[in-house]
């Protein structure tokens, strides 16, 4: 396990930023119905970078560490790191709907892990206002566009 304030910490968490970050720009783009695959081939491959590093540098690949604070959190990143797999794989209504609903859940476990962990507090602003403006995206999409269905 490295240590806390590495640059390898850094470079883990920063790539979990510009990860969500990527991921609120697609969701954007796909309720705005612009071509958004070429985005999302960029992306993903961050992501899944993004959770090797937390495995290789965090947990050391012991699932008692990544478990530590509860199963909960882990299910949720790991759930919605299933889901932006497969919507690689998918058709692409159906990856929409898998980015849309990983990107609600990323963004519950990182609005709740930038208010309970010190190391990713500096992104709590970032994480919020992504949620934010891609949240009401979604809203605007599934809920006052009524042509769209879950």
């Amino acid at each position: 396990m490295v240590a806390e304030g590495t640059p390898a910490i850094f470079v883990t968490f920063l790539m979990a930023i510009l990860g969500y970050v990527g991921l609120m720009c697609v969701v954007l783009l796909t309720v705005k119905d612009r071509p958004w695959m070429w985005l999302w081939r960029i992306v993903v491959p961050i992501i899944f970078v993004h959770v090797l590093m937390v495995w290789v540098f965090r947990y050391d690949w012991h699932f008692d560490l990544a478990v530590r604070n509860g199963y909960v959190g882990f299910a949720i990143f790991h759930s919605a790191l299933i889901s932006i797999l497969i919507s690689v794989f998918c058709r692409q209504d159906v990856a929409q709907k898998l980015i849309h609903l990983s990107f609600v859940i990323v963004t519950l476990g990182a609005i709740g892990a930038s208010f309970r962990y010190d190391d990713v507090a500096m992104y709590r602003f970032v994480v919020m206002g992504c949620g934010l403006v891609g949240g009401f995206g979604l809203f605007r999409f599934y809920v006052l566009d009524r042509r769209h269905k879950l």
